[in-house]
């Protein structure tokens, strides 16, 4: 240990032992401790000032009057600008650090966030920031504010960039709507979803309150301030900060006492904080020094229920009387081991609550249990004979209940102890302990799962419930092939163990159907778990729901009329009940039901309704938020919601993170929807900024079917997005590479049809047409054998290839073939109106350039009139080529010039520099200046032609046009040149 740690240990530690003395014995302490050392006695009272001031490390105090830094001015002794953000106006301070209000304004994108400022930053100050640096960075959850930026400036001051958060405290929150008691722990939910994310992370905040707890406009929860958060592989939780950077009123006994933090740490600041939010009060008092009443509190235990100091600023005491009291007591509990275990145990009671299913606080309460089945029953129990009878056949079953639990207990211990054993597999133990810790979740499931299949034969129960639980966690990792097998073989045991007619059976048929690729046995299993639940009579739970909802899966791409009622009816079901997984389920079903109909503005709805019903139920951790958000991210931007559709699906790809692991599938699928939707967007270098994050986290082609069908989409996907943004050469290997795969797993099936769709797209930029017809026939047939018609954009590339050949009848032929638009105008526009650029081009080489230019001229504006403007710059940019190269061939280059310095400007801001669409621009552009006289403008812009085609080639339509633009550049130096000169053939886009 370096010296200043020695020290700065030895500071702690002296601080820790004043605290724990009475007032009036400090001074004595501290005189002899520091003896004759003036300077490390004020050093020691400061300390042990802001230790007492009972604020933390960034608690927001406001300043008294908030006003903004002059322009130009700087705070006192603080530079005015920190890294490229200006300071505005001093959010609070609190121990060693002061927020800033900032604006970014270094002339990139315009940006608010809070700086928070530590000046003159010694080494472990900045030691501090670096470890907060990197906890904050780690962290991406929509309840925990982001983390931008981190340095420490030219001036000594440590600083963080970090998301500004517009909302109130929570407890003023609630207070100011006087929220009724569901909302309040709606909102501690969602800040225990934050907090468990956090715990996943194997991070401790440490310093839980509501003045780091903000609510926003919409209702939505943001934790701030990691100041003293700490990774629990660091120091093995030891607690060296102790009473330096804590809010005493908040903190744990062990962060008192100088003990082991855990995350059981912040369950205790939730207990506070829960119990303040239904109370409007703390638990204890707090009156005198902070630091003093939290020590002295730590003698007054067991604390009275927050239904003894219900009050005016929270709810009735009857409310909180029983589960609510039981569940804040068992978080404040003195012992960190007896209280819940983490965030996301604390939350799930709170969830049993809403739900009125019995509390894990109140384990073992007489009669507890038959209360809470009372409460979830009341309508079926309302008559007072209901409730005797319920009562009597309750007591009557607490012999078999009992049996149950001893052999469920039985069966849970024997399952433990497999799971101890095999991980024993993988510990330091065996002989090989570098490969035995290397072994991954995959392969110690795939051992477990060849353990099982051998040695459980003769206890068969268990046998039973260690296939669903590995099937489960099969299932986790999205390995659904994997889960076949196991899922085969739970089958027959659950026929022998259960019956032939009983729910447990159909079930584990159930789950069967829902993974096997298998289409008979699919069906079969779903007939047979179908007869079984009616012969029980079991019409509307939570099984049956489950098996329309499987049903409807198996009929999503061959019977859609079956699937929207399946989906309909599961989601009838489970709509009577708590928001769970399964309703989410079946919500996101109806939802692709409806998209794959063509409805995609039906879609919306019960999309984003799915996404809301499995944050209610499960919070940030369901692995399926992912799959949710990426969905309703599709079809928003299919029904032209981009900005909506682009918010979704970042929300997809940071879940997709949140649980990364071995399967990076989901981020793959998130990924390359964002730059589908960008591409809808009109964003094509962004698109391909996704797609190519997306190729290069996809699978190898060696993991399976799955895997190859994610890497066929991935470089699709790459191939597109890199033919719109101008890299033909990029676009057509990653065709390439897609056709290649998709020959050899999916020979006669959509996979290759679509990617011999890409490859013509490539082909075609580059001039390829031959090559293009041919990859657009051999994708026509495959699509058609697999009962799908080709896209609108094979039938554009046809009308491209026929045009470049000369065939304008042929073209005209394809373009009357194109089927109608569905949807709504809003959603069709841009399709609408990248036909009627087709039809003016189609006019333009047909002769008839009045038409061409009226109709390019009122695509641009109907374009620019449109509330999807921003989305459709390269739309506007193309009808403005084209009604410039009409107005060319009529000689009208003074108004040709304008639109094509415009559409110019604007193909710089769409594509890359190498796009031949900019040098399609560019030489339009100088041949409206040559004829006007302006040589050395037009010869600039030819140059810039000329440099694309030496990078990135050219296709012939562009080639012909540069050639003659070469020729009209020598030629400009006879008189007669431009007069004599013919134009050339109008090729625009």
């Amino acid at each position: 240990m370096d010296p200043t740690s020695r020290k700065l240990e030895a500071i702690e530690a002296l601080l820790a032992r004043v605290l724990a003395c009475a007032p009036e014995q400090r001074a004595v302490l501290l005189d002899q401790v520091c003896g004759t050392d003036p300077a490390y006695r004020q050093r020691m009272d400061r300390l042990l000032r802001l230790a007492e001031s009972g604020e933390g490390f960034l608690d927001r105090t406001p300043l008294r009057d908030g006003a903004e830094v002059p322009a130009g001015a700087a705070p006192p002794g603080v530079a005015r600008r920190v890294g490229a953000y200006r300071l505005v106006r001093k959010l609070g301070s609190g121990g060693s650090a002061e927020v800033w209000l900032a604006e970014r304004d270094d002339g990139g994108f315009a940006q608010r966030a809070a700086v928070k400022l530590v000046r003159d930053a010694d080494a472990a100050t900045r030691a501090r920031f670096a470890i907060e640096c990197g906890i904050l960075a780690s962290l991406e959850h929509p309840g925990i504010a982001r983390l931008y930026e981190a340095d420490v400036d030219a001036r000594g001051s440590a600083y963080l960039v970090i998301e500004y958060v517009e909302g109130e405290h929570l407890t003023a929150y609630a207070r100011r709507h006087g929220l009724p008691l569901r909302e309040r722990l709606e909102l501690f939910l969602q800040v225990c979803d934050a907090v468990a994310y956090a715990h996943t992370r194997l991070v401790v905040h440490r310093d839980i309150k509501p003045a780091n707890i903000l609510v926003g406009a919409d209702g939505r929860v943001k934790l701030l301030d990691f100041g003293i958060a700490k990774l629990l592989d660091q120091d093995g939780g030891r607690n060296t900060t102790q009473t330096l950077h804590l809010s005493p009123a908040y903190a744990a006994p062990e962060q008192l006492t100088g003990g082991h933090v855990g995350t059981s740490t912040d369950v205790h600041a939730l207990g506070v904080t829960l119990f303040e939010l239904l109370t409007g009060t703390l638990p204890w008092s707090v009156e005198g020094a902070p630091m003093t009443t939290a020590l002295r509190r730590l003698a007054e235990r067991p604390l009275p229920p927050p239904s003894r100091h219900a009050g005016a600023g929270g709810v009735a005491a009857r409310a909180l009387r029983g589960d609510l009291d039981a569940i804040v007591r068992r978080a404040l509990r003195s012992d960190a081991a007896a209280r819940y275990p983490d965030a996301r145990a604390l939350a799930d009671d709170v969830r049993r609550h809403l739900a009125h299913e019995p509390v894990a606080a109140r384990a073992g309460a007489t009669g507890y249990h038959l209360r809470r089945f009372v409460r979830r029953h009341w309508l079926g129990l309302a008559s007072a004979g209901a409730v005797f009878a319920a009562m009597a056949i309750a007591l009557g079953g607490i012999a078999w209940q009992a049996d149950k639990a001893r052999a469920e207990a039985r069966s849970s211990a024997a399952v433990q102890a497999f799971l101890v054993d095999l991980f024993r597999h993988s510990s330091s133990r065996q002989a090989d302990p570098v490969k035995a810790r290397a072994t991954t979740a995959r392969e110690l499931l795939d051992i477990g799962v060849e353990r099982i299949q051998h040695e459980l034969d003769d206890a068969p129960a268990h046998k039973l419930a260690l296939l669903r639980l590995f099937g489960d966690l099969y299932g986790e990792f999205a390995l659904s092939a994997a889960q076949v097998p196991v899922r085969r073989t739970a089958v027959p045991l659950s026929r022998r163990v259960n019956g032939g007619d009983s729910r447990e059976l159909a079930a584990d048929l159930i789950a069967l159907a829902d993974v096997s690729p298998d289409d008979a046995e699919q069906q079969s299993s779903l007939a047979e778990a179908g007869a079984i639940l009616d012969r029980l009579g079991d019409r509307d739970s939570v099984l049956r729901a489950k098996l329309l909802v499987t049903r409807a899966s198996s009929h999503v791409t061959t019977d859609m009329a079956s699937a929207a009622n399946e989906t309909a009816g599961a989601v009838a079901i489970l709509e009577r009940m708590p928001p769970s997984d399964d309703l989410a389920q079946a919500l996101y079903l109806q939802g692709l039901v409806a998209g794959y109909s063509a409805r995609m503005a039906q879609a919306v709805g019960p999309l984003q309704r799915a996404v809301d019903v499995a944050l209610a139920s499960d919070g940030a951790h369901n692995p399926m938020l992912s799959t949710y958000y990426r969905q309703l991210g599709e079809a928003q931007s299919y029904t032209s919601r981009h900005d909506a559709a682009r918010a979704s699906l970042e929300h997809a790809i940071a879940q997709a993170r949140a649980f990364h692991d071995e399967n990076d599938y989901d981020l793959v699928r998130a990924q390359t929807t964002m730059a589908a939707t960008l591409l809808n967007a009109d964003r094509p270098r962004e698109a391909l900024e996704a797609a190519l994050q997306a190729k290069a986290a996809a699978p190898t082609a060696d993991h399976g079917i799955e895997a190859m069908q994610l890497r066929t989409y991935a470089l699709g996907m790459a191939s597109r997005a890199a033919a719109r943004a101008g890299d033909a050469a990029s676009a057509l290997a990653d065709a390439e590479a897609a056709v290649a795969l998709a020959r050899d797993f999916d020979p006669t099936g959509a996979f290759l049809g679509i990617s011999l769709q890409r490859l013509a797209d490539a082909q075609v930029e580059l001039g390829r047409d031959a090559d293009a017809e041919r990859a657009l026939a051999e994708a026509t047939d495959i699509l058609t054998h697999a009962g799908r018609r080709p896209s609108e954009a094979s039938a554009m590339l046809r009308i491209r290839i026929a045009l470049d050949a000369g065939r304008v009848a042929g073209a005209r032929e394809q373009f009357a073939s194109l089927p109608a638009l569905d949807g709504d105008a809003l959603s069709s526009l841009a399709a609408a109106l990248r036909r009627d650029l087709v039809e003016a081009e189609l006019e333009l080489a047909e002769g008839l350039t009045v038409r061409a230019i009226t109709r390019a001229a009122d695509v641009v504006a109907r374009a620019r009139a449109s509330e999807l403007a921003p989305f459709l710059r390269s739309t506007i940019a193309d009808g403005a080529v084209l009604e410039a190269r009409a107005r060319l061939l009529r000689g009208d280059a003074a108004r040709a010039r304008p639109l094509l310095a415009d559409a110019l400007a604007a193909r710089h801001a769409l594509y890359l520099p190498t796009s031949p669409r900019i040098a399609e621009a560019a030489l339009a552009l100088a041949e409206a200046e040559f004829a006007l006289g302006l040589g050395a403008d037009a010869r600039s812009h030819l140059d810039q032609a000329e440099a694309i085609a030496a990078q990135a080639g050219l296709a012939a339509r562009w080639v012909a046009a540069l050639q003659h633009m070469r020729r009209l550049a020598t030629a400009t130096a006879t008189p007669h040149a431009l007069a004599e000169r013919a134009p050339p053939r109008a090729k625009p886009l």
